[in-house]
């Protein structure tokens, strides 16, 4: 009988069959999406990325633990339950700054969507104005970035600059996280609020906004 402990390692050794195999019997056999979500596949990356800052990995780690957690999560996604929380008429938009990498925004998406937030995914690549653009046409209530690599941090300052120049600064709460980002760094940069994991996102949003 595997343990989610099992997970992580498979998802550590970026083993995309073996991990989603043991995906499917963890939820088969009665395991919380959410514990197999955090405590699973959530830590096997957080384990590569360490591995990655220390220089014990290369960017093809990165890839392929990318691969092993996108067989898992929609999976977790179909055992988590639906429309068990009703729509709260706030929106926020979301996307991945710069870069291509999605797996973790797309989990925010999910996670936020299931707590009742209208989510305007914007995708990847996107570029300050991007965000800002969205923002206005679209009538959101907050801004969420995922930061994955170093040159999207100053692309994020950038945005929180554009934000006051346009004057909306005040007008839009922006939260962060991603595998380069820190408390520490957010804080610096006067960003609204900071995620270590996807689950942050939806408390960060909820106390943001003003939400019971």
């Amino acid at each position: 009988m595997p343990t989610i402990a099992d997970l992580r390692q498979k998802v550590s050794e970026t083993q995309p069959e073996p991990a989603e195999e043991m995906t499917r019997t963890l939820l088969a056999e009665g395991f919380d999406p959410m514990e197999v979500l955090e405590d699973g596949v959530m830590q096997g990356l957080n384990d590569v990325g360490n591995r990655f800052a220390a220089k014990k990995a290369i960017v093809l780690d990165l890839v392929r633990a990318g691969v092993t957690a996108k067989a898992c999560i929609p999976l977790i996604e179909e055992a988590l339950p639906k429309g068990s929380t009703p729509k709260n008429n706030k929106k926020i938009v979301l996307g991945t700054m710069l870069s291509q990498h999605n797996i973790g925004k797309n989990l925010v998406g999910t996670l936020l969507s299931i707590g009742g937030f209208d989510v305007v995914d914007m995708g990847e690549k996107n570029t300050p104005w991007d965000f800002y653009e969205t923002a206005e046409k679209s009538g959101a209530d907050m801004i969420a970035v995922s930061v994955v690599f170093a040159p999207a941090m100053e692309k994020f300052s950038e945005l929180l600059s554009l934000l006051d120049e346009m004057e909306v600064r005040d007008k839009y709460p922006v939260i962060v996280g991603g595998a380069v980002t820190s408390q520490q760094w957010a804080d610096k940069t006067g960003a609204n609020g900071w995620g270590a994991q996807a689950k942050d996102g939806v408390d960060l949003a909820r106390d943001l906004l003003g939400l019971e």
